[in-house]
């Protein structure tokens, strides 16, 4: 490829990022190798066109190869050429336990990525040879349109803005491209081990399909685009139905408010729902243990994980997307007004309250969390006492978060004065009075 054709591409793919996004820090995950150091050159064209932009490479040393240094010494010099700040993490990458070096490597990669990013825009590298063996992997996974589409140039989700400029690029193209315009880059040898699924298939598996099927690549493509296209019209009205039974603040979908018979309604519905904490639609066996939860009789305490982070459950007719947090351990923790308590992912604070009916006059108090659910209490205005069982239920507290709510007692007396930040025991007949906070982290 001439000179003056690569500069042309690299000018088309900076002018198509500069057209969509504002000027913001546009950081690239730099591995070394063809795609990540023409995308490099991409966010420095687009630096030059526009100095409002800035430009970070982030070069992550996974300590698994002993061609580290090699890599190392490559982004540094690539780097110092094109005058670019680089950062160079070392990931703890500990596999094992059902998880393979290649998915910890990968996780551990986009959190470091992700770290440098806070609040500009990740760039990487995949380009089309990635999105037809991405394909591949999804119908292996058993994936729907979502997985099948493959990836986006542009994608806004919880973790930020992520670009991928090359995917309408292979392989080949982007190496004529940055030997053009005079670099090189350096070979990954792992790409040559067949143990991984994705080396297998670029190797072994597509070889034989292109002598086969000529141009089979660009049906792929299109496949995967038509996929992207149907699945985000057929979210449009997933949303619509989401949208109706879902509570923000919780984080829960009312259960009487869907279709559970609509079984391609309510599929989409639940794949939307998990979609909002995760990085990925769930899987079908998992929406389909959530369509039987949301069938079966209230009173359930199962739990159905989603990642290693959240999970979904039911209480009553909801279901919640719960996020795993180490709950306070039992015991008896005081508590003062103007200090803030940390216990497990929970803070506990004193704060000033002016209603006489939620607030307790002690600014000194003891947080008890060892009382069981029969302890029986007296809320105010209640003619009788309650167990501590029904009163969560009263106050539609699910079961598991019934750990981090403790009884509020008077550090002087000893005499219980509140549940949590849920009721008070006694009237508060002096001029100031505070409430329990509780902010989970």
């Amino acid at each position: 490829m001439l000179k003056e054709k690569a500069l042309q591409v690299l000018d088309e793919l900076a002018n198509k990022i500069l057209s969509t996004i504002s000027p913001t820090k546009l950081v690239v995950g730099l591995s070394g190798g063809a795609d990540s150091t023409l995308v490099l050159l991409v966010a420095h064209r687009i630096r030059e066109l526009n100095p409002n932009f800035e430009v970070l490479a982030v070069h992550c040393i996974h300590g698994l190869d002993a061609d580290d240094p090699i890599w190392f010494n490559h982004c540094t010099k690539l780097c110092q050429r094109l005058e670019i700040k680089l950062v160079t993490p070392k990931l703890n990458i500990i596999y094992g336990n059902g998880k393979s070096p290649e998915d910890v490597s990968r996780q551990e990669r986009y959190r470091a990525l992700l770290k440098n990013t806070q609040g500009g825009v990740l760039m990487l590298g995949h380009q089309a040879d990635d999105q037809v063996e991405s394909m591949f992997l999804a119908l292996k996974r058993g994936s729907g349109p979502y997985g099948l589409s493959g990836m986006r140039f542009m994608i806004k989700d919880e973790r930020g803005t992520i670009l991928r400029p090359l995917l309408e690029l292979h392989k080949r193209e982007i190496i004529e491209i940055i030997e053009a315009l005079g670099f090189n880059h350096v070979f990954d040898i792992s790409n040559t081990y067949l143990k991984f699924e994705r080396n297998f298939i670029r190797l072994k598996v597509l070889p034989l399909l292109k002598e086969r099927f000529v141009g089979i690549e660009k049906s792929i493509l299109r496949s995967s685009k038509l996929c992207a296209y149907e699945h985000d019209l057929a979210m449009r009205y997933a949303k619509e139905q989401l949208d109706k039974a879902y509570i923000e603040d919780e984080q829960k979908l009312d259960i009487n408010k869907l279709d559970l018979t609509d079984l391609p309604l309510i599929t989409s519905v639940l794949r939307l729902f998990v979609l909002k904490v995760a990085s990925m639609p769930a899987e079908l066996n998992t929406i389909e243990q959530i369509i039987n939860l949301a069938s079966i009789s209230a009173d359930q305490h199962s739990v159905i994980a989603i990642d290693d982070k959240y999970s979904v459950r039911r209480f009553k007719n909801f279901l919640y997307l719960v996020r795993q947090r180490e709950l306070p351990k039992k015991g008896k923790y005081k508590l003062e007004h103007g200090q803030s308590l940390t216990l497990g992912d929970f803070t506990y604070s004193l704060e000033p309250c002016t209603d006489p009916k939620e607030s307790f006059a002690c600014k000194s108090v003891v947080l008890d969390f060892n009382l069981v659910g029969s302890t029986k209490f007296k809320p105010l205005k209640r003619c009788h006492s309650r167990e501590l069982k029904k009163l969560f239920m009263e106050f539609n507290i699910p079961v598991w978060q019934r750990a981090s709510k403790p009884i509020v007692t008077d550090a002087a007396t000893n005499q219980a004065i509140a549940l949590a930040d849920l009721c008070v025991f006694n009237l508060n007949t002096q001029a100031n009075g505070y409430k329990l906070v509780i902010k989970a982290l």
